[in-house]
């Protein structure tokens, strides 16, 4: 196994990035947190094939896109799940606390309430695309790795999922002034 101490040097710098994009995949906190601790477990037991000197955030994002496509396919599969009872989940010790807030504050501080239902509309390819390029400020060639894919199927996502916000986001737009209602 991987050094612990390399790994943490290298991927923990990349921990709010990855939440990040992880909720941008699932738009729900708990689940964000979930998948950002599976994929950083994957991540840590994969860490020797990491290459020094790459790019250790688009190979984290790329572990997260495909630990949540599994998630998935195996939800998919796998039928409902039963929820545990809340009393007998142990509470997170008093003096931890999260490094981010609850991830509906990152979107409301990213935008209004018109935006992030306009974002959960979008396909989650277009939301991840849109998310990697527009928020993490990605190239199209990162984003084209992390999410396995040709530039070309990045560039059209993209324009797509533009085109959708634009669309939605319009009448929204005239109401805060930012487009001028035609006399």
């Amino acid at each position: 196994m991987a050094d612990t101490r390399d790994f943490e040097k290298a991927a923990m710098p990349h921990l709010s990035s990855v939440y990040r994009a992880a909720y941008a995949l699932c738009g729900e906190a708990s689940k964000a947190e979930d998948l950002v601790q599976a994929a950083y477990l994957k991540a840590l037991q994969r860490f020797d094939s990491f290459r020094p000197g790459t790019n250790c955030r688009a190979w984290l994002l790329r572990i997260l896109r495909n630990t949540w496509f599994d998630e998935l396919r195996h939800k998919k599969f796998a039928g409902k799940t039963v929820t545990a009872n809340e009393s007998l989940i142990a509470d997170r010790p008093a003096g931890e606390q999260t490094t981010w807030s609850d991830a509906k504050d990152i979107l409301e501080n990213f935008s209004d309430e018109e935006v992030i239902r306009a974002l959960g509309e979008l396909s989650d390819d277009q939301r991840l695309t849109l998310f990697l390029i527009d928020v993490e400020q990605l190239s199209q060639d990162e984003a084209a790795e992390i999410t396995g894919v040709p530039v070309g199927t990045v560039k059209s996502r993209l324009s797509r999922a533009r085109a959708a916000m634009e669309a939605r986001l319009e009448a929204h737009a005239k109401d805060l002034g930012f487009i001028r209602r035609k006399s």
